[in-house]
This record gives C-alpha cells, sequence and structure tokens, in this order.
C-alpha cells in the first residue's frame, strides 16, 4: 500500500464520516503529488497560461511577460514541458530563430485546471487581483463561450 493510502486510512481509523472522498481504485502514487511532479515548479503554469490562454508562443514574449522569470528558467521549463508532453515545438528545424510552442493535448488538459486558480484567486484574493478589491466570477472574467468550452473540458 502506498504511503498516501496508509496515512489516509489512519486518518480516517475510527472515524464514521459520510462526506469523505475515498478513491474505489487503489493508488500507488498520490495522483496529485505526480502531477505536480512538473506542473508545481515555479514558473510552470504561468508558461502554460501564457503558450495556452494568451497565446504567447515565442521565447522572448514569455520571458517578457512574466515579470522575475530568467532565459535560463524559462529554458528549462519549456525543456521540461516537452519532455513531459505538456507543450510541443513547432517550427525551428530550418530556421531556428522562428520556434514557437504549442500546446498538446495533455498541454489543453491543464486548461480548466488554470481557469480553477483563476476562479480561486478572485475569490478568495480579489483585494490582491482586482483593483477595486471585488470577487469576481469565472462569468464576469471570461464570458467567452470558449472559456465555458475549456471548463467542461470540450476541445
Amino acid at each position: 500500500m502506498s504511503q498516501f493510502a496508509e496515512d489516509q486510512q489512519a486518518q480516517l481509523a475510527g472515524k464514521e464520516d459520510d462526506s469523505v472522498i475515498w478513491p474505489q481504485v487503489k493508488f500507488v502514487q498520490c495522483p496529485i503529488k505526480t502531477s505536480l511532479g512538473v506542473l508545481g515548479k515555479k514558473w510552470t503554469l504561468l508558461v502554460l497560461r501564457d503558450i495556452g490562454f494568451l497565446k504567447i508562443v515565442r521565447f522572448n514574449r514569455i520571458l517578457e511577460s512574466i515579470p522575475g522569470l530568467t532565459p535560463r528558467v524559462l529554458s528549462m521549463r519549456l525543456r521540461e514541458l516537452e519532455d513531459e508532453g505538456f507543450i510541443e515545438c513547432v517550427g525551428g528545424k530550418r530556421q531556428p530563430t522562428m520556434v514557437v510552442w504549442r500546446l498538446t493535448e495533455k498541454g489543453r488538459d491543464t486548461m480548466p485546471i488554470l481557469l480553477q486558480l483563476t476562479a480561486f484567486g478572485s475569490k478568495w484574493h480579489s483585494d490582491v487581483v482586482f483593483e477595486d478589491r471585488k470577487p469576481r466570477t469565472l462569468h464576469e472574467i471570461f464570458p467567452q463561450p470558449e472559456a465555458r468550452k475549456i471548463m467542461m473540458g470540450i476541445s
């Protein structure tokens, strides 16, 4: 049994709680921990945001759009995202100066996660996120039908 499962069972021992959401399939490794192996690294989600939502696909444009990100770290994150199958390099074979990045299917599957993080931050950190400090819903922020499709997992 994985450490995750053992910890969860130890916490639940002796407790009757119908509200617990317990997986019906045994995990060898916690899927959240596994997913955060790449996605949890600093700057990674912002790089995916830029490529997926903002359609910023060139190295220098990504660098400009994320204050504090260095060229070395961006290069590492792009390589990791490519190695893990979240993004792919388009072009650059014949003309290396024209390298652009795009999301793969796996990368597109992160877009609803990013929208949920946007919803969370817009609700619970509105004092920092918005000038007027008022919480907003996703529908208020992204009224476009494309955003609704992303939330529903429709490509």
